[in-house]
């Protein structure tokens, strides 16, 4: 686990990257990648998301595989 200030700014930093056109997605979405994350995966953030599919997450943060625990649904309610 890593601490909240250090999730954001990696979120943040990804953001930069996709708004720039310099994400790196293909590298992280390798067979190697895939292949580590079949025995265990450590999300650094989670993603409470719109359901549409204009918007993943992975993309727009430049993350890869096994980064971020994305939860997609319609009509984002977050209860107490």
């Amino acid at each position: 686990m890593i601490p909240a200030d250090e999730a954001l700014e990696r979120l943040r930093d990804g953001n930069r990257r996709f708004v720039a056109e310099l994400g790196r997605n293909g590298e992280l979405s390798s067979e190697s990648r895939r292949r580590s994350l079949a025995t265990r995966q450590q999300p650094f953030a989670i993603i409470l998301g719109c359901s549409d599919s204009r918007v993943p997450a992975e993309l727009i943060f430049d993350q890869g595989l096994g980064d971020l625990f994305v939860i997609r649904v319609a009509g984002n309610i977050v209860a107490p």
